[in-house]
């Protein structure tokens, strides 16, 4: 379901009141919400394929822009709502990994992913997936999923 007219006008006062401009919403934010994506590429918050979820963890972000809170949200009420929506992309981001691991793809116990996220994903800033926001998580899943389908591992997670 496509994000209502009081969602669309909720993100972009929260983006203006952020200080992140139309450019930076699409190319920053929006461009890692695979539902964002329009018919021939184009990326706009009024795709019809964006979801209350995708709405939520949008906000969550630009909470984090704003320095913890936006518009007249108590502080950190985005974030805390994408709590468990982080912790679900964690559990996939490891349940990748361990597959990976059990393959001989990636370095055993952990380390591989540990060296992944430290050298791929936070240019040495993390190197924990409790560590990362949303767009290191998407970074990690979505790298792994790549690395596993280059190395020929057929992934269940």
């Amino acid at each position: 379901m496509a994000w209502t007219n009081k969602q669309k006008q909720i993100a972009a006062r929260a983006c203006q009141a952020a200080g992140i401009s139309d450019e930076q919403r699409r190319e920053m934010i929006l461009r890692n919400f695979e539902n964002a994506r329009m018919a021939g590429g184009r990326i706009s918050s009024t795709s019809p394929r964006l979801t209350s979820l995708d709405f939520e963890q949008f906000m969550a972000v630009v909470e984090g822009y704003a320095g913890g809170q936006v518009l007249h949200f108590e502080a950190g009420y985005w974030q805390r709502g994408a709590a468990d929506r982080y912790g679900r992309m964690r559990r996939k981001a490891a349940a990748i990994a361990a597959e990976l691991e059990k393959a001989g793809a990636l370095q055993p116990n952990g380390v591989g992913l540990a060296g992944w996220i430290e050298r791929r994903v936070s240019r040495g800033a993390a190197d924990r997936l409790e560590q990362l926001d949303y767009h290191g998580l998407m970074a990690v899943i979505n790298g792994l999923q790549a690395y596993a389908r280059q190395r020929g591992v057929k992934l269940t997670a």
